[in-house]
């Protein structure tokens, strides 16, 4: 990658990121014709489902993993 790719690409995500934090303050405070209850709710479920999508896979890896070895005298 170059860094004319690398630099165009960073200011591709500044922009985005800037622009989403004013749509999102905007609809958080209901100036927007969403509904702002939705903009708590779906980071909220977001939150939630990753932080049970990491505990089934820690669980998955916990049944999947091999025993411990044991040590031959």
């Amino acid at each position: 990658m170059n860094m004319r790719f690398s630099k165009i690409l960073g200011v591709i995500i500044v922009t985005f990121s800037v622009s989403f934090s004013i749509f999102y303050i905007f609809w958080f405070f209901g100036l927007l014709p969403i509904d702002p209850e939705l903009a708590v709710k779906i980071p909220v479920l977001i939150i939630v489902l990753g932080v049970c999508f990491i505990a089934s896979w820690v669980g998955y890896i916990m049944i999947t993993a091999p025993g411990p070895f044991s040590e031959k005298e």
